[in-house]
């Protein structure tokens, strides 16, 4: 079953498009919107379920929404006014062309991958750090870590 126009949905059940686009190690899903695009670049191995539905696949992913937008986001297009410039004396506009955000997920983890509802949470902690792979409760306890061990940005 190929992948070309295949739905794509995340494991807490977002839609994110269709398959638009696939290669060796990764697989494009396009969602339309009315005032913006959205590209996401996924790993093939974050697929966790391919079925048929009526008559096109449906991709679900090992993801959820949030763990599909962590990834870097690339932004298309210009800013829609002076205003957003910081020009002065102008003010917003109805932008010509639809701005295009692209997402590139990260690959999932074992400890990383989301978990239906019905089902306890990963053994370690829900949090793992991106820097080194260390497992935390709660948002806090990565956040201070994140803060202390690499000194990196907290709260964002």
């Amino acid at each position: 079953m190929g992948l070309e126009n295949a739905r794509v949905y995340t494991s807490d059940e977002k839609n994110v498009g269709k398959v638009v686009q696939v290669d060796e190690e990764y697989f494009t899903s396009l969602k339309k919107g009315l005032m913006v695009n959205e590209e996401y670049r996924i790993p093939l191995d974050a697929i966790s379920d391919i079925s048929a539905g009526d008559g096109v696949p449906i991709v679900r992913l090992a993801l959820s929404k949030e763990q599909l937008k962590h990834g870097h986001e690339f932004v298309k297009g210009r800013p829609n006014s002076g205003f957003v410039s910081g020009r002065t004396e102008s003010e917003p506009k109805i932008p010509l062309e639809k701005q295009v955000i692209r997402y590139e997920a990260t690959r999932p983890l074992e400890g990383n991958v989301s978990l239906a509802p019905e089902h306890e949470p990963p053994p370690g902690g829900r949090y793992s750090c991106d820097m080194c792979e260390e497992k935390f409760d709660d948002a806090d306890g990565l956040q201070g870590h994140r803060g202390r061990v690499h000194k990196g940005p907290v709260g964002v």
